[in-house]
């Protein structure tokens, strides 16, 4: 059974499987929601420029505006993760 399953994607298959390894080497290192999303919003920060955002979480709701080619709905065991790129 797969833990990471995406759901909704813009983006090149290059930043989603570099997105993929960010996220499970943060699910890997954290535990918190929170903790999680930052971990993954300062590494993808890091190497794509700033105004990323992220939320990981169970139950929420959401509608973004978000660059072209930058956005991510994807789930890794029961938690769900958004992240998106702004401005």
């Amino acid at each position: 059974m797969t833990k990471y399953l995406i759901h909704i994607v813009d983006m090149s298959t290059e930043l989603q499987d570099k997105c993929k390894a960010l996220i499970t080497d943060a699910f890997d290192k954290h535990l918190n929601e929170k903790d999680i999303a930052d971990d993954i919003r300062k590494k993808i920060q890091k190497e794509h420029e700033p105004s990323w955002n992220c939320i990981v979480g169970k139950h929420f709701g959401a509608h973004v505006v978000h660059q072209t080619n930058c956005y991510l709905f994807c789930s890794y065991g029961e938690l769900s993760i958004l992240l998106w790129k702004s401005g």
